[in-house]
């Protein structure tokens, strides 16, 4: 890019001054020149270096004849001398164009974050950041992925517009502290029409024939009392509303207040339920234990009772059995000391825990 740049500054470079054209004019043997530049040349030129000629008319003149600086190619100026030669109006687009965009090129801002002995043209600048980066910069200290995902880059040329831009702003609002003027006429607004409610300026009466107008303190003046009114009304409004505020502020802490008391009441309330309810709990638990304790033991006593008794059964009922297959004579003799009615009021005894 630096030599595409060097070419184009040699391309439009002068051959006498060797500076960018000024006002380029063109030679017979297409070499261009500046027209001061070739002028001067001209005059330096010998004074004896002439060229006759017969003119369409007949007239015969006698014209100055130069040498091209750059082939030496023998050049008659004409009648007209210098200020004749043909000028090179694509050359000077060209050059022109140029400028401009050496112009743009230099303006271009510095790097933030190089340091003073290496810095570089910036090629983005960071909205988010508020820094300018040039290439190099960039990719090591603005990556695009992280917390600087989403921030914004522009180009130089765009921040440089935003410059320009944010100075006219600026401009703009200094002037807005100024009298303000008429932008058609650049005179002072002085005047007021009545009937299109505009201010305007001396120069501008004429597009307003027919129109009341009248001088702007006094239209001022005039307009003030239906503002006051609307001002009066408004601050009325604003009154009631502040009031109504009020009201409602008040409303919404009585509700606050209440809640919290309400809240504290519920709490206290269900704290005591549960006092109780553990309360009687505990108390159940106790005369629970206490009635199934006392039944317990005299269950347990009536078990042992009817155990041992139980055992005395199967005792007798074995001595009977016993008896029933023993002999004859020892069964009668026997008998005489066990009879059934004691076998019977044995059997018949435990049936009184039963009543």
């Amino acid at each position: 890019m630096a030599e595409s740049k060097e070419n184009r500054e040699e391309v439009l470079t002068c051959p006498i001054c060797v500076q960018t054209f000024r006002k380029p004019v063109t030679l017979p043997c297409q070499h261009s020149f500046c027209r001061e530049c070739i002028a001067v040349y001209a005059d330096k030129s010998k004074p004896g270096q002439t060229d006759e000629v017969t003119c369409s008319t007949g007239s015969e003149g006698v014209h100055q004849l130069i040498s091209c600086p750059v082939c030496r190619t023998p050049t008659s100026l004409g009648r007209e001398g210098v200020a004749g030669l043909p000028p090179n109006f694509h050359l000077a687009e060209i050059v022109e164009r140029f400028s401009s965009a050496v112009k743009v090129e230099d303006d271009i801002p510095y790097c933030s974050l190089c340091g003073e002995d290496n810095q570089a043209k910036a090629v983005k600048f960071c909205t988010d950041c508020c820094l300018l980066y040039c290439k190099d910069c960039l990719a090591s200290f603005h990556p695009i992925m992280g917390a600087m995902k989403r921030h914004r880059l522009i180009s130089s040329q765009e921040y440089l517009s935003l410059e320009t831009s944010q100075r006219q702003t600026s401009g703009r609002d200094e002037q807005s502290t100024q009298q303000a003027s008429c932008p058609r006429h650049g005179e002072p607004f002085c005047l007021y029409c009545v009937r299109c409610r505009l201010v305007i300026c001396v120069g501008c009466v004429i597009d307003h024939p027919e129109h009341a107008v009248r001088d702007i303190p006094s239209a001022a003046e005039n307009a003030k009392p239906a503002v006051l009114n609307k001002t009066s009304e408004l601050e009325k409004v604003l009154q009631e509303t502040k009031e109504s505020l009020s009201g409602v502020t008040r409303l919404y802490n009585k509700i606050q207040e209440t809640q919290e008391l309400h809240t504290q009441e519920v709490e206290r309330a269900y704290c005591a339920a549960l006092e109780a309810l553990q309360a009687w709990k505990q108390q159940s638990l106790d005369g629970i234990k206490t009635r199934y304790s006392q039944w317990s033991v005299e269950c347990s006593a009536i078990l042992q009772h009817f155990q041992l008794h139980s055992q005395e059964m199967e005792r007798m009922v074995q001595a009977s059995k016993d008896l029933l297959a023993s002999l004859d004579v020892e069964f009668l003799q026997v008998s005489q000391t066990c009879t059934i009615s004691t076998i019977g009021s044995a059997a018949s005894a435990p049936v009184k825990y039963f009543n």
